[in-house]
């Protein structure tokens, strides 16, 4: 189904900020904690004309700014697996970055527990398999803790919105309810490995995901797998090099799983 052409409550979840209806392949972003869909829109110019770009909107943030925050993963995945079903169909890429990550192989789970379709390829990035995480709890702190935490541990956190208050302000709840969702998780079902190709992405120096955390990502697919990293820390996909690396891992991944 074309963007264009998919429900209203497919195009509330999804955004699409350059609909390529001649593409042959979606490519479903989901974002990291306190990241709205134009996290992604960088990714437009670096994209050949082939990809279609879908980066997914959680709510209260962008076009979703009324709609309560979600404190729980499964608040997001069982809308979010209606949501994105319509647009399952040809070859279909999902990514996700950290949180985003954990959101990503959470969908494909939800959706085979529906009997729906999977997509053809998962990208994770900067995450390791669910269930073996590190357990954190800065989301209970007050905010100028929180904020503090949160660059120390990840970084992320733009500079302009750093040193600006107003903007702070409004990153803040959607920051600390995404974090919430990242540190309450705990899988709800001993799920069997994936039929759909994986790949791992990482950056060499993030001191949350090892190279050898990356590689356990294998046993959770039954198709091909492949995993790679980037220089970098937690966030080396946010450089420009990052990014084209990155977009350039997918679409040879894609290019395998197709042959």
């Amino acid at each position: 189904m074309l963007y264009t052409q998919a429900p209203k409550a497919t195009r509330t979840w999804v955004d699409c900020p350059q609909p390529r209806p001649d593409a042959s392949v979606k490519l479903i972003c989901l974002p990291h904690a306190g990241a709205s869909p134009r996290a992604f829109y960088p990714w437009v110019d670096d994209l050949p004309e082939s990809v279609e770009l879908m980066p997914v909107c959680l709510a209260g943030r962008a076009g979703r700014m009324d709609e309560p925050l979600a404190e729980s993963i499964e608040k997001i995945v069982a809308p979010l697996a209606r949501a994105v079903s319509p647009l399952i169909e040809g070859r279909v890429v999902f990514f996700g970055h950290s949180l985003g990550a954990l959101l990503a192989v959470e969908l494909v789970f939800e959706l085979r527990r529906r009997g729906l379709r999977l997509p053809q390829l998962l990208v994770v990035s900067g995450r390791m398999v669910p269930g073996a995480e590190r357990r954190l709890k800065v989301h209970t702190l007050p905010d100028r803790h929180l904020v503090r935490e949160v660059q120390r541990i990840y970084g992320g956190i733009p500079r302009e919105i750093l040193v600006e208050p107003a903007m702070l302000k409004r990153t803040l709840p959607i920051l600390r309810a995404d974090l919430s969702v990242n540190e309450t998780y705990e899988p709800a079902h001993q799920e069997r490995p994936l039929e759909c190709s994986l790949l791992a992405l990482g950056g060499t120096d993030d001191p949350h995901v090892t190279g050898t955390e990356l590689e356990m990502w294998r046993d959770q697919t039954t198709a091909h797998f492949d995993c790679a990293q980037f220089q970098g820390g937690h966030f080396y996909l946010s450089s420009p090099e990052g990014q084209r690396w990155v977009i350039a891992r997918i679409m040879r991944a894609i290019e395998a799983v197709s042959a």
